[in-house]
């Protein structure tokens, strides 16, 4: 039997960033999920993570790797998307722990021809350093006592649950902001924009892109981020590689369909 919703987690390297998560996942409230790792050229270290999880929930993990060759996000989730089997696909990054209502949030709100976007609590360097497993384990992490002092006053509110709220952040427009770490859509919505644009390397702007092109498709971004709660490690980033031309080329997009996504070339006939 299919699960319910594949839970894809984008990584590069940082297997205790990943094993975090993983016991977060432990806790979850709602279990019928399958789990994917989109690796995008970790060493050994990542593969030995998996290797000792395995047979530790419902179904067993999915490894999807390539060669490092740089930031290649695009084309790793693409494929472990491939490998996927759900109907509801979730979407995280490998440094953000999971509230333990996440993925019920996430299932709970679905609807066809709709992107539910979330945000995320960042931890500072401090705090990141001292997270211990039994932290997430007995959810000490999801208390506000705990990251207060440690996240930036903006970040303070995508730390509340408050599921009664739903939609209030962006309620007045189908446009929220998304952010590629915190989303889920239908599979068949995903596909229908061909997934990502493996055109796009270097990070900073394949989910902007995303986005833009759900948008052409008709398919609405709803807000979730008082409900589907995330808490990022912090780690330093690269900058972002893409100029001004390159912004606007993939943010104003007017596509839809792209030939560099999950299928390589033209829309199949319907």
């Amino acid at each position: 039997m299919r699960p319910s919703i594949s839970l894809l987690v984008a990584v590069y390297r940082r297997p205790d960033f990943l094993e975090r998560i993983f016991t977060s996942l432990e806790n979850q409230t709602f279990a019928d999920f399958e789990l994917l790792i989109a690796d995008d050229g970790s060493g050994p270290e990542i593969a030995e993570l998996v290797q000792r999880w395995q047979g530790r929930f419902h179904r067993p993990i999915l490894h999807a790797w390539h060669e490092d060759r740089g930031f290649r996000k695009t084309i790793i989730v693409n494929r472990a998307v491939v490998l996927s089997s759900g109907p509801y696909l979730v979407f995280i990054d490998g440094d953000s722990i999971l509230h333990h209502r996440f993925l019920e949030r996430h299932h709970c709100r679905r609807r066809p021809r709709q992107l539910l976007a979330g945000r995320r609590v960042m931890l500072d360097a401090g705090l990141t350093a001292s997270i211990k497993l039994e932290d997430v384990r007995t959810r000490r992490i999801e208390r506000p006592t705990h990251w207060w002092r440690h996240a930036k006053p903006h970040d303070w509110r995508n730390g509340f649950f408050l599921p009664a709220l739903f939609g209030w952040r962006g309620g007045f427009t189908d446009h929220y902001g998304l952010l590629g770490s915190n989303f889920s859509l239908f599979r068949e919505d995903f596909l229908h924009v061909n997934g990502y644009d493996e055109r796009i390397v270097g990070r900073g702007m394949e989910d902007i892109n995303l986005r833009t092109r759900l948008l052409n498709a008709g398919i609405a971004v709803r807000c979730l981020s008082q409900e589907a709660l995330q808490y990022h490690c912090h780690h330093e980033n690269a900058g972002m590689p893409h100029d001004a031309k390159a912004v606007e080329r993939w943010s104003a997009t007017r596509e839809t369909w792209i030939p560099y996504g999950v299928i390589k070339g033209a829309r199949p006939p319907a």
